[in-house]
């Protein structure tokens, strides 16, 4: 199982309209045909950064749903273009789960609303090492991953708590060059199952 951590920017008067275009358009065609929505946040930095979470088997799996997608009319037609003009820029991450309720094979979808997004970069081939230790140190996180790509050396941890992870000395101790945290909050849609 592969997870793709979908990132766009939107200035923050766009917001509202390209929110109404994923719930009444963007969705309504995806559905979970086309990968599974585990999850959607929001920051509000001045700028709105929306990240959504899709699970997907492999990343064949991935790239077969999307090129499937890609041949849907109201999607190319409809969607993409609404989207282009709300959206000003956007960032993919694939990550492999290796924690939490998103590693449980991926029957779970993460709670709706406020979390933490920790990012750590790692030295070169220590991010395993670094995510054992964090699905050690936080069972109670809704995921830690490794990235497959851009970085293969960060890892991520979704939590509730600001909270530093460990000790600064620890962490450069175990290959962490540096961490980033983010608060985010619950995303804009809500699955019909929430």
């Amino acid at each position: 199982m592969i997870h793709e951590l979908r990132e766009y920017v939107i200035e923050c008067d766009r917001a509202p309209g390209y929110f109404a275009l994923f719930r009444d358009v963007g969705m309504p065609i995806r559905g979970s045909e086309y990968g599974r929505l585990v999850g959607n946040w929001m920051v509000d930095e001045g700028t709105i950064r929306f990240l959504h979470l899709w699970s997907y088997a492999s990343l064949a799996e991935r790239a077969e749903k999307r090129a499937a997608l890609g041949k849907v009319p109201d999607w190319t037609g409809t969607f993409l273009p609404g989207a282009i003009a709300h959206v000003s820029s956007q960032s993919i991450t694939i990550l492999n789960p290796v924690a939490g309720a998103v590693a449980d094979r991926g029957a779970h979808s993460l709670a709706h609303g406020p979390g933490v997004l920790h990012a750590l970069r790692c030295k070169l081939g220590k991010a395993a090492q670094v995510a054992a230790m964090l699905a050690r140190a936080h069972a109670d996180a809704d995921g830690v991953w490794v990235a497959e790509f851009p970085d293969p050396n960060a890892v991520y941890l979704l939590n509730r708590s600001e909270a530093p992870l460990a000790d600064q000395v620890e962490l450069a101790e175990i290959g962490v060059v540096n961490v980033s945290c983010t608060p985010i909050d619950a995303g804009p849609y809500r699955s019909p199952l929430d």
